[in-house]
């Protein structure tokens, strides 16, 4: 049995609330280790004028005071509760999170426009263009009659 194992035990032991086995493989420890002879004998000392101190009649009304004091105390959110999964922490924590993404979706998207513009600056006018859109594309049926009726000179 180890020494730390004995200290553990000393109260038990002292209140006699060890098995008999236990009790054998301690009283053997303690013939055989100084130290934990003198930890016993200091604990021994303790219990004996605990023992020995006069005794006093617990106040009316003690124990419901004392408990009423647990209550409130346990009632009292703490500092540490602010961190638990309520529902203001939890909100925080979401639009964190989707900042992140953001966040990470500007700096992907940089990255992957880096090195890409265009060789020749295009104007807003340009980006906007109707000319890109062809209300009749030629292989429609709209672009087949717009082309026999002789308007193809629109766009």
């Amino acid at each position: 049995m180890e020494c730390a194992q004995v200290k553990q035990m000393i109260s038990r032991y002292v209140d006699q609330d060890l098995d008999p086995q236990e009790e054998r493989t301690f009283e053997h420890h303690l013939r055989a280790c100084p130290g934990c002879q003198e930890a016993m004998e200091g604990q021994m000392a303790i219990h004996h004028l605990l023992g020995s101190a006069e005794k006093f009649e617990a106040p009316l009304g003690f124990a419901t005071r004392v408990m009423a004091r647990i209550e409130e105390k346990e009632r009292r959110p703490s500092f540490w509760s602010f961190f638990t999964l309520q529902p203001a922490f939890l909100r925080a924590v979401e639009v964190a999170f989707a900042l992140v993404i953001m966040f990470i979706g500007m700096v992907s998207g940089n990255l992957l426009v880096t090195g890409k513009t265009p060789e020749r600056p295009v104007t807003v006018q340009e980006s906007f263009s109707l000319d890109l859109f062809q209300a009749t594309p030629p292989d429609s049926i709209g672009g087949i009659y717009v082309s026999l009726a002789g308007g193809n000179h629109e766009r």
